[in-house]
């Protein structure tokens, strides 16, 4: 693949219960109380909708179809307003977050399983979207064989669950994936100015456990190793609401969200993209 010209941003989020966990003995995810639920997530969804839409911020968003199903049904114009947003873009994150590969919850599915289960996940999707799904994200961001075959038999373009390191040549361009017509979009994993673990999953921000300037450094740092590179943020939105354990969140972090985006979003040749306009571009190039 040749890279894009420049460096680029995509904000992901990843759409699914609250503060979900794998279970030991079945493929699908609960929640930190029991059975999932979703209420966290809504009113996480409600407040991302509104600051995406005043930024005029594009996104990819991945959608758990149990999820999808839950925001059809008590949030119709917030999903309406998505779906009509022409800045962002939609793919899949399972049907009721599933470990595919098995390695949290010892429950391995095999190819014809998790075509099974994608072809359900994807029929939901169809009925909100008019389209099947060309994006995905594998719960727990853990791909197995038997799920990138079922990826390949239902026409995926690409995949976006592994990580790779910033510090590493070319870490931040697609790939495609041996074996398969699917492209990898990585994750990054990024160090802050002194050398620690920085997640681009942005929980250490909502938690209260980093301050904003640590991701703009962050930023800065991995453009100037991956300058053609694609830097995704990715997200819940059940964590502006509460954190991992299901506990509501002593301060809403949606201030320092809208600060990272803004901010971000002014730096010198940076710029937001969806993944499938930057692999559009790059593909292209």
């Amino acid at each position: 693949m040749s890279p894009d010209t420049s460096f680029s941003l995509a904000l992901t989020i990843d759409v699914d219960p609250d503060a979900n966990r794998p279970v030991r003995g079945r493929a699908d995810a609960a929640g930190p109380h029991g059975e999932a639920t979703c209420d966290a997530c809504l009113e996480g969804l409600k407040a991302l909708a509104a600051l995406l839409e005043q930024l005029r911020i594009p996104a990819t968003l991945f959608w758990e179809a149990r999820t999808l199903w839950q925001v059809k049904a008590q949030c119709p114009e917030l999903l309406s307003e998505l779906r009509e947003n022409g800045a962002l873009e939609h793919g899949c994150h399972g049907m009721r977050h599933e470990d595919f590969s098995g390695e949290r919850t010892g429950v391995r599915l095999d190819r014809q399983q998790a075509r099974r289960i994608l072809r359900e996940a994807g029929g939901r999707f169809a009925s909100v979207f008019q389209e099947q799904p060309r994006a995905f994200r594998a719960p727990y961001c853990l791909l197995s064989d038997a799920l990138l075959g079922a990826l390949q038999d239902l026409h995926y373009t690409y995949d976006a669950s592994l990580t790779r390191r910033a510090d590493e040549a070319g870490a931040l361009i697609p790939y495609p994936i041996e074996g398969t017509d699917l492209w990898e979009v990585p994750l990054c994993r990024a160090l802050d100015g002194e050398g620690k673990a920085i997640s681009t999953y942005l929980w250490q921000l909502f938690e209260g456990a980093r301050p904003v300037e640590d991701y703009f450094d962050m930023i800065s740092s991995v453009r100037a190793q991956q300058e053609r590179g694609l830097l995704q943020l990715a997200l819940h939105p059940w964590h502006l609401m509460i954190d991992a354990g299901g506990r509501p969140l002593p301060k809403a972090p949606q201030a320092n969200l809208r600060r990272l985006l803004a901010n971000a979003d002014r730096m010198e040749n940076v710029r937001f993209t969806t993944i499938r306009d930057y692999l559009s571009r790059a593909i292209t190039a």
